[in-house]
């Protein structure tokens, strides 16, 4: 059971970044709509552990700044949780100096953009405990090593008789004939104090992983590489490549076996790999911030996948990036990989946060924390200019009375909307001319329609009015973004009626 913390998952929100939505579109462009980052780092290795050199440069970072951001409504402030991989660290992988150095470190901030570094006392670096890093294993845990500070996510948790509040799923190595690696989980109380769960709860499995919690099945989920994958590459004689397997848990201990639901394709280029992928329950699908691997340049950057099944996967927006790599010479034109968290609220915006490298994947460079802003709901688009476009939704079986709000920016121009049945005519009382024209911005704005006597229109709220039906948008320099409508049931392409 999770603590309390925000999520997305609304599922009668309808997002346009899932392609099925729209059955017709004419004279509409449709768009991906990505981060918009701020141009310097938030979190910059400005210690020794993070790869400050004595003459105040930083080329020793193997990794971007990996991370989990979470608003801590106990404390009231940002969280995270960041992995500087620092090359001259690599003593700390052996048992005789584990308790020397670590790649995981903390730090907290009042606005998510202004980060401070509070010493945790937990780890000896050069003969001090003054410094942020944290301990995921000690000495006498089964793991030979601290390559399980290599963290891949932290979710805020709550059990019944349990005063944790984080749980973290890392990928360990162990001194262990039968459990010699495999996707362990930690707990803590504060997320500063960590214990580990032993053995591993996927043997052998992932050492790039990413936990997320389904707030509308109640259900944890994990993506990272399965082991079977590999071996069933071998039996058909094709080469193996990074790839998204998903498993699923009640509980985080007790997982089904991680099953492959997406791979490169033709459809990519030659050198692509899916190396990993987090899973964020939003509006009525799951998004997935799915990291993509180009090996000949060993370059990486964020596109964005949606399902709504956890099986089949659409890739957004053309295959376009959903969080860019850097102009040649930034600090993050090599490599940039969304943080394992959703994004944050923040007015009529989402935050997020993204580590960036200035090297190849696994070379030594320069790496950091950034963060970027999205409208919200605004992944993806349809957008119209002076020529007025329509849009049609596929049909849907209604369940009670309903109304619909749009997430839709008409500055410049207006928005209508009407309802007609499963066959496309519509309905009376709710046409396009009954409709009472949107303009401006607006992040859940409802659609009215013109009220007369014995009418149920007023304020967008309508009695039950068909078994099925579409709704169809008339839009004129305008985006739509987004529409919500409660007591729906979706037929989707495809699934039977």
């Amino acid at each position: 059971m999770m603590s309390c913390a925000h999520t997305w998952a609304e599922p009668d929100l309808y997002i346009l970044a899932d392609e099925d939505l729209i059955e017709t579109s004419r004279n509409a462009v449709r768009r991906l709509c990505p981060i918009e980052k701020h141009s310097e780092p938030v979190i910059a290795p400005d210690r020794p552990w993070e790869g400050l050199m004595p003459d105040g440069e930083v080329i020793s970072l193997q990794d971007p700044f990996y991370a989990t951001v979470l608003f801590d409504p106990l404390e009231r402030v940002y969280r995270c949780w960041y992995r500087a991989l620092n090359r001259y660290l690599s003593r700390s992988y052996s048992r005789g100096f584990a308790n020397q150095a670590s790649q995981l470190c903390h730090a907290v901030s009042s606005d998510g953009v202004n980060w401070e570094k509070p010493v945790t006392g937990q780890v000896l670096y050069d003969g001090s405990y003054e410094n942020n890093m944290l301990r995921l294993i000690d000495e006498s845990s089964p793991a030979p090593d601290n390559y399980a500070e290599s963290m891949g996510s932290i979710i805020p948790y709550s059990a019944p008789d349990s005063e944790d509040r984080f749980a973290a799923s890392i990928h360990t190595q162990f001194d262990d004939p039968i459990y010699p690696k495999g996707i362990t989980m930690c707990f803590s109380p504060d997320g500063l104090r960590w214990r580990m769960h032993c053995p591993p709860v996927l043997p052998l499995d992932g050492d790039c992983n990413s936990l997320s919690w389904d707030p509308e099945n109640k259900r944890y989920l994990l993506t990272s590489r399965s082991s079977q994958h590999a071996n069933l590459c071998r039996r058909w004689g094709h080469g193996w490549k990074r790839h998204i397997a998903l498993g699923r848990s009640l509980d985080l201990i007790h997982w089904t076996p991680l099953a492959t639901v997406l791979e490169a394709d033709d459809k990519d280029p030659d050198d692509t790999e899916l190396y990993k992928m987090y899973v964020i329950p939003y509006g009525h699908a799951y998004l997935g911030q799915l990291l993509v691997f180009y090996t000949h340049e060993m370059v990486l950057e964020n596109q964005l996948a949606l399902s709504r099944d956890l099986t089949n996967w659409q890739r957004v927006g053309d295959r376009q990036p959903i969080l860019a790599r850097g102009s040649e010479g930034s600090w993050d034109c090599r490599h940039v990989t969304l943080s394992d968290n959703p994004p944050h609220p923040q007015g009529d915006k989402m935050r997020f946060w993204y580590g960036g490298k200035s090297a190849p994947h696994y070379q030594a460079g320069y790496g950091a924390l950034g963060t970027g802003a999205m409208r919200r709901d605004g992944f993806a688009c349809y957008e119209a200019g002076e020529k007025e476009a329509v849009l049609t939704t596929i049909p849907f079986r209604v369940n009670g009375a309903t109304s619909i709000a749009l997430n839709v920016d008409a500055t410049d121009g207006e928005v209508r909307a009407e309802v007609a049945d499963k066959a496309g005519n519509p309905i009376e009382g709710c046409t396009r001319e009954d409709c009472i024209p949107i303009e401006g911005d607006h992040i859940r704005t409802v659609v009215n329609f013109k009220a007369g006597p014995g009418r149920f229109f007023d304020r967008g709220n309508f009695l039950r009015f068909a078994d099925e039906v579409r709704f169809r948008f008339y839009l004129r320099k305008a985006r739509l973004y987004a529409f919500k409508s409660p007591h729906l049931t979706p037929l989707w392409p495809g699934e039977d009626k």
